[in-house]
């Protein structure tokens, strides 16, 4: 089921593919601390939907993200195969 509508200053961003290179089990906090340092590391990211007060972006725009922010950065469900992630448009600090 899609979405029907992104509320506010706040942006969807495509979820970069995660690449897994080995079979080895992480915790859940360890996994959380990964993920977060793998987030500082994303100069441009697709922007999937804006919220109802966003009148700078638009979907397919590309943005980079605060490296500073990266660790507010939420990836939420928005179906079984759709993740993606939830910035504030203040988090936003560049459109390509």
């Amino acid at each position: 089921m899609e979405f029907r509508k992104l509320l506010g200053r706040r942006v969807y961003l495509e979820l970069p593919v995660e690449k897994t290179s080995s079979l080895a089990y992480i915790d859940d906090e360890t996994r959380a601390m990964l993920e977060a340092e793998r987030l500082k590391q994303f100069g441009r990211l697709t922007v999937y939907a804006v919220g109802s007060d966003v009148t700078d972006l638009q979907e397919g725009d590309e943005v980079m993200i605060d490296p500073g922010s990266a660790a507010k950065v939420l990836k939420i469900p928005l179906g079984p195969e759709k993740d993606v992630l939830l910035v504030s448009i203040f988090d936003i600090a560049h459109i390509w």
